[in-house]
Order: structure tokens, then C-alpha cells, then sequence
């Protein structure tokens, strides 16, 4: 079976499930109320899109045993959408929940960057219970239009842009941005300074790489 007719498989008996789900109601009482519909002001004129991918993926979410509907992130506005009769809703943010769209783990937590912020954050690393985790921020902004003071300048429409991703790291003590550079990284780790930058440099980590990064922090969990 292709991996499309697979997708589209899984949304239809998605759809159809929470169609016929009533416990997962919009006046249903638990955890997942969803109170409020939003209008999408979104303008026609607005270039590009909200969303990093715009399709409605089949969802988990492993704090509830309740079929949940078919769920797409949107990145502007940092909510998961999903459709009923109709409307768009937003799901509530649970920090105990992980949703799980397609192949994408997200966690509504609370991370620090400039400021301690609550958000969604795409969860990179899988194992149970790791002492260290790694994570992503989707992100889309939202970029004005642009009119030039003179001739010589040229006109640019609004349009919303997709911001280059960045990488937190997660433990006990909470979720911080991930050190952009080996000197940063390292100083985090002072007992194990040397055995880390062995391993950065045999192993060519880049550290704007996610995948070399997945790999860093699952060495980071064996030590």
C-alpha cells in the first residue's frame, strides 16, 4: 500500500470515528473542552501561509483514550485546528499531552527563550523517560507589506514567512534554548567536557543540524 493511499486511508476512518464519537462533544466536560470557534482573519492579499503544513493529519493524544479528530498545527498562531460541522475550533493546551500528528510529537510546555513563554514545541527525542530531551519551535511570522520612500526602493505585499527553527534542550530543571555553538555546549557539562567535544568531533556534530543534534542528545542520555 502507498504511503498516500495509507494517509488518506487513516484520515478518512479518522474523520469517520470522531464524527461518531460523541464523548469528544463540544460540550463534552473533560480535559479537552473545546469553548470557543475563531474566525480565521487571514487575508486574501497575505502571501505565503500560517502554517508550516496546512493538511489535517489523523491525531493522538496519549493523555486521553477518546478519538480525537483529524488535527493541523497552525505556526502563526501556535493552536492545533480542527473542523466540526463545519466550524474551526481550537483544542485546549495540555501540558500533560502529547499530540501526535503523522510522524510529529508536540507538547504544550514551558520553555525559556528570552522570557519564559508557554507553547507548542515539536518533541525530537523518543525514548522513555530520558534524562535530557530535545525539542523544536515551528514558528511562522507575520512580515508587513513594504513601501518604499522613494522611487528607487521596490514594493513588497505582507506576506507570512517561515522562521528558521529553533532547538531547546529539556530536564528536570526545565526547557532553555539549545547552545548554538560547542563552546556553549560543552560548559553545560563540566565533568564531561572532554568526552563531549571527543564525540562532537569524531562524530562532525553541527549544531544547526537536527539530525546531528537528535544525535547528541541521545549520546548525552547514555552518559
Amino acid at each position: 500500500m502507498s504511503n498516500k493511499f495509507t494517509f488518506l486511508f487513516l484520515l478518512v476512518v479518522s474523520t469517520n470515528l470522531w464524527s461518531q464519537n460523541k464523548s469528544f462533544a463540544i460540550g463534552y466536560t473533560g480535559r479537552l473542552l473545546i469553548n470557543a470557534t475563531f474566525a480565521d482573519n487571514s487575508k486574501s492579499n497575505v502571501e505565503g501561509s500560517q502554517y508550516i503544513d496546512d493538511k489535517f493529519f489523523p491525531s493522538q493524544f496519549t493523555c486521553v483514550d477518546e478519538v480525537t479528530p483529524p488535527i493541523r498545527y497552525n505556526a502563526y498562531r501556535d493552536e492545533m485546528e480542527f473542523m466540526k460541522d463545519g466550524k474551526m475550533y481550537y483544542a485546549n493546551k495540555i501540558d500533560s499531552c502529547v499530540i501526535i500528528l503523522s510522524n510529529k510529537f508536540y507538547k504544550y510546555v514551558s520553555y525559556k527563550e528570552k522570557d519564559i513563554t508557554n507553547g507548542y514545541l515539536v518533541l525530537l527525542t523518543k525514548s522513555t523517560n530520558p534524562k535530557y530531551s530535545l525539542y523544536k519551535k515551528e514558528k511562522v511570522i507575520f512580515v508587513p507589506e513594504y513601501v518604499p520612500n522613494s522611487n528607487y526602493g521596490e514594493p513588497k505585499p505582507a506576506k507570512y514567512a517561515i522562521e528558521k527553527s529553533k532547538f531547546f534542550l529539556g530536564n528536570k530543571e526545565g526547557i532553555s534554548e539549545f547552545p548554538t555553538k560547542k563552546n556553549e555546549f560543552v560548559k553545560l557539562f563540566p565533568t564531561q567536557k572532554e568526552i563531549l567535544e571527543t564525540y562532537i568531533k569524531e562524530n562532525k556534530i553541527s549544531f544547526s543540524d537536527e539530525l546531528s543534534l537528535i544525535k547528541l542528545v541521545d549520546y548525552l542520555n547514555t552518559l
